[in-house]
């Protein structure tokens, strides 16, 4: 897979990553993803657009805002993978009562080195293609974060996913999960420690074990967003290698 072909299927991959989770519906111009159960999920509520197949983009945005006031909640479209193009079209967007808000660009991290974590072996690492409750009553209610159980449980479900999880004498203390995609790519999820057991080093050695899982069974190039914790991905060989415009627009 060349440079070109790899942005594209990373790019594909988060377009379409709410799948896992949410409820959707496509149109020709994109993709209206929901959350009925769970309104306030920032990831299962918004609209994916693709300009190359837009004509009228205020019609488009009488259309994503009828949509979502049918669901009783407020419209938001992330911004699509065309530089500059919100910014390029303020004045549509303010006409059909959207406001636009920029974020710092996403980083796209690649594992292209080699893996320097070393870390005592203290965990009881387990990979699951099902749910485990304990990751819910020891590590997200505990954390204050239970809007992520629903989430996390579905996407579990999802053919290609894998739940890490680490465990201390059967208590789960720390997780997280990658989507080995149809796309060619393999994404990491960020991990979440139990909030008892943060500053001990667990989060490094989960995610050592994931490098060397995905590489020991030969997974398609894996990548993860720059974040917090982009000190412990760089010793676990990711490096940043592109990045993608960030923002969304929301109706005002």
């Amino acid at each position: 897979m060349n440079d070109t072909n790899l942005v594209n299927s990373i790019k594909q991959e988060e377009i379409d990553f709410p799948k896992r989770f949410a409820s959707y519906e496509e149109k020709e111009y994109g993709i209206l993803f929901y959350m009925a159960d769970n309104k306030d999920s920032y990831d299962g509520n918004h609209a994916c657009i693709y300009p190359d197949k837009i004509t009228d983009l205020g019609a488009v945005l009488d259309d994503i805002t009828e949509f979502y006031s049918r669901l009783g909640t407020n419209a938001s479209i992330y911004h699509p993978f065309e530089k500059g193009y919100f910014k390029n079209n303020l004045e549509t967007l303010k006409a059909h009562g959207y406001y636009y808000t920029a974020e710092d660009d996403h980083r796209v991290m690649l594992l292209t080195a080699e893996n320097s974590i070393v870390t005592p072996k203290r965990l009881d690492i387990r990979v699951l293609n099902e749910w485990d409750e304990r990751v819910a009553t020891d590590i997200l209610i505990p954390s204050g974060e239970p809007w992520e159980i629903e989430v996390t449980k579905k996407r579990t479900e999802q053919d290609g996913t894998y739940l890490f999880v680490g465990y201390l004498d059967g208590k789960a203390v720390v997780y997280s999960d990658i989507h080995k995609s149809e796309h060619g790519n393999t994404r990491f999820d960020y991990i979440v420690t139990a909030k008892e057991h943060r500053g001990n080093g667990y989060a490094s050695e989960l995610l050592s074990f994931m490098v060397e899982y995905c590489k020991d069974n030969k997974f398609p190039m894996c990548w993860q967003w720059a974040g917090p914790s982009e000190h412990i991905c760089y010793r676990a060989g990711f490096r940043e290698a592109f990045t993608m415009e960030a923002g969304f627009a929301s109706k005002a």
